[in-house]
C-alpha cells in the first residue's frame, strides 16, 4: 500500500497496491459465468465509446478509427484478392 503524506494539513493518504487490485479484479472475472464475462466487456466498451464521444479530441478519435477502419479493409481486399 502506498502512503503519502499532505504536508500542509498533515493527512496521511493511503493507496492499495496496484498489483493486489488488479488480481482481485482479474479473479471477480474469472468467477463470472461466459455471459457474465460477456457482460462485462460490452459494458467497458461502452464505457470507452462514452468517454471518446464526450472527449474534446472526439473529431481527431473518430478520424483516426475511420483511417483504421480504410485499413482494415484495405487489408481484408488483400488478402480475398491473394487467396480467394
Amino acid at each position: 500500500m502506498g502512503d503519502i503524506i499532505v504536508e500542509p494539513a498533515n493527512l496521511l493518504l493511503r493507496f492499495p497496491d496496484a498489483r493486489t487490485e488488479a488480481r482481485a479484479r482479474a479473479e471477480e472475472f474469472r468467477r463470472l459465468t461466459p455471459e457474465g464475462r460477456w457482460r462485462e466487456i460490452a459494458a467497458l466498451m461502452a464505457l470507452g465509446l462514452n468517454m471518446a464521444r464526450a472527449s474534446p479530441r472526439h473529431a481527431a478519435i473518430a478520424r483516426r478509427w475511420e483511417a483504421q477502419e480504410a485499413e482494415w479493409r484495405r487489408l481484408q481486399k488483400a488478402v480475398f484478392a491473394k487467396y480467394g
